[in-house]
């Protein structure tokens, strides 16, 4: 008998492990019944793969989607979206309730527990089930965390000509993370079944950090309550809200997935090459024998197409004439990686003397500028995941230095006037294109045109494919990254710090604030060595948001974060003086001062992006989307603020 369960066991993971983008394929299942739907394995894990696909995280991995929207924010700005502002983002921005979808999952379970063909080893019926179990928490997951309470439903509701009889009160807030963190402890040992290796489908590794993720948000929620209380994001019904009492239990919980993570002894940072910068580079672009992956979506380029690379690709390297520098990383984003030697969040000051904030469209200058020799000279000392995160003046792309140039700063007496292409389709124009011979704009700008190029003096290496050809349409394999042990890593130090703060200085005979520094110590060090490494006087709450903000720079946290934070409308506050509402770039300008030492050399200009029609603005109606007000539900309640 035990022969028999191993070789349905090797089976199992043959067929699950086998290769993860046949199963995704999905058969038309309309014309079959119900027992034939449920008699195969095939079939079976067709249905899964429906579900899979419609799970809110980009399906083709587009930069603007709302489930990764990338330049809305303070990270970047998107050429294609010019002229949009997060300022015109609303109550319903992000909103998702899917039913129909926790319908589907519900029939899905309730065939397996019913349906399913008595041939199907046990095996089999069991991991499916847990797999189906997971989706469905992985959706409510996202109801609540952008919706609030939602009614937990388990059952299939049939469809009545009086669709009110199926109408159900919202859950507490509480009530559905409770909900979550059970279904997952539950199928725990049944996704053990599957290979740890197993990254595209449900396997005991991604229910725990989907565990460890739910559980911290809940816990910030209800940490923060004081916060939630004063900008009116409580309601006595419960279905907004948390109460403070329950912070500690959902941050032990945190911190629990985090250690049955580790008792696994499958995951770890990605550490090959001796060039730490690289190794975080690689780790999101190496899917083979990279330890760091728990979760992702798969592309082969072909079947299942991955659009990053070709919308985000450098100008020089562009599949066609409407592609490519579609994400410029801002200024603000770029001064959140510390300057190494001083510890410190350091503003970039290009000037002698106070920092200056120019016009991007101002043609001449007196103010007194800094020379450098090189362009990458300004960005030295930095937090080594700067130059693993984004390319900048100085930088090579697939072995090709970048050229980086907003114009020509002309030395005219004492001052400098600044001479570029109007448009960038003139940059290599013979008479368009030059001042005196001289070439004025580098093929990647920064320029205030509307046409794909950078607008900050940025652009983004993550995720960017470095395979020669993935920029063509589509034909990318880098897969797009839902859950990895560094996210976990810095949830349980953020759990840790916070139960240490309410006076858990242990928990399970371990030292909380230790905990949380060996955790952030381990991301810190993975990305500058030992003397990278954080002292416990050094342990903040803001140290907490700044590591996150570069380590998870571009994985669609940094919104979530400020939200559970509660602090995302006090950082994007729509204030026109706001260093972190208003958006900056950094503009390099080649000295042409024909006769004089610093003919040759570099000088920047900090620009304010004014083309962005006002600073972000986060209302604090967005801290909840709108919830659906179905007509005549006796149910239904608003959401605070709206």
């Amino acid at each position: 008998m035990k022969n028999k369960i191993e070789i349905l066991f090797i089976s199992l993971i043959a067929f699950i492990f086998g290769s993860c983008e046949d199963w995704l394929t999905q058969e038309d299942k309309s014309a079959m019944s119900t027992s034939q739907t449920y008699s195969s394995i095939a079939s079976i894990s067709s249905v899964a793969a429906n579900l899979y696909s419609r799970l809110n995280y980009p399906q083709d991995f587009t930069i603007d989607d709302q489930s990764l929207d990338l330049t809305s924010w303070d990270e970047a700005c998107n050429s294609s979206a010019y002229w949009a502002s997060a300022a015109n983002k609303n109550q319903d921005y992000r909103q998702f309730y899917d039913y129909t979808l926790i319908r589907y999952i519900n029939s899905h379970i309730q065939s397996l527990q019913t349906d399913i063909s008595a041939s199907i080893p046990e095996i089999y019926k069991k991991y499916f089930l847990a797999e189906a179990r997971y989706i469905r928490a992985f959706v409510y997951f996202i109801l609540v965390s952008r919706m609030g309470g939602v009614p937990i439903i388990e059952e299939v509701q049939e469809y009545t000509l009086n669709p009110l009889t199926l109408a159900r009160p919202r859950n507490k807030e509480s009530e559905v993370y409770d909900f979550i963190c059970k279904e997952l402890d539950e199928i725990l040992d049944d996704l053990s079944l599957a290979s740890t290796a197993l990254t595209t489908r449900a396997t005991k590794g991604s229910a725990l950090a989907l565990k460890c993720r739910a559980m911290l948000y809940a816990g910030t929620i209800a940490y923060n309550y004081d916060k939630n209380l004063s900008k009116g994001l409580i309601l006595s019904s419960g279905v907004i809200g948390i109460d403070k009492s329950k912070a500690n239990e959902y941050l032990q919980k945190c911190l629990d997935a985090y250690w049955e993570l580790e008792k696994m002894k499958q995951y770890s940072l990605y550490k090959v090459n001796a060039d730490l910068a690289l190794n975080y580079t690689d780790l999101f672009l190496k899917k083979a024998a990279n330890p760091e992956i728990i979760f992702s979506k798969d592309y082969d380029g072909q079947n299942f197409l991955n659009y990053f690379t070709s919308r985000a690709i450098c100008r020089a390297m562009k599949p066609s004439p409407k592609s490519g520098s579609e994400i410029s990383p801002t200024l603000n984003l770029v001064e959140s990686y510390e300057n190494v030697s001083t510890r410190s969040l350091e503003s970039i000051n290009p000037y002698n003397g106070d920092i200056q904030v120019e016009s991007m469209g101002m043609n001449t200058s007196t103010y007194d500028y800094k020379i450098y020799d090189n362009p990458e000279d300004i960005f030295k000392g930095r937090d080594p995941r700067l130059s693993a995160t984004i390319l900048y003046p100085g930088s090579s792309f697939r072995g090709n230095a970048l050229d980086f140039q907003a114009g020509l700063a002309v030395k005219s007496g004492d001052k400098f006037e600044f001479k570029s292409v109007q448009i960038m389709d003139d940059y290599l124009d013979a008479t368009k294109g030059y001042y005196n011979g001289v070439r004025m704009t580098g093929t990647e700008g920064p320029h205030r045109t509307s046409t794909n190029v950078s607008h900050t003096g940025f652009l983004i290496r993550k995720f960017v494919d470095t395979a020669s050809g993935s920029e063509a349409s589509g034909s990318s394999t880098v897969p797009y990254i839902v859950f990895r042990y560094g996210e976990v890593l810095l949830n349980a130090a953020e759990a840790a710090f916070y139960l240490d703060k309410n006076g858990i200085t242990t928990y399970k005979d371990i030292n909380m604030r230790q905990l949380a520094l060996d955790c952030i110590n381990q991301i810190r060090k993975r990305a500058g060595g030992e003397s990278f490494a954080i002292t416990d006087a050094e342990l903040t709450f803001d140290r907490i948001v700044s590591e996150r903000k570069v380590e998870l720079a571009f994985e669609d946290h940094r919104y979530n974060d400020l939200k559970r934070w509660r602090i995302a409308d006090e950082v994007w506050d729509n204030d026109p003086d706001s260093p972190t509402a208003v958006l900056f770039g950094l503009w390099p300008y080649k000295i042409y001062a024909p006769g004089e030492s610093i003919d040759g050399k570099w000088l920047y200009r900090k620009v304010k992006l004014d083309f962005r029609s006002s600073p972000i603005y986060f209302d604090q109606k967005m801290y909840y989307a709108t919830y659906p007000m179905n007509s005549g539900n006796p149910y239904v309640e608003k959401n605070p603020n709206h």
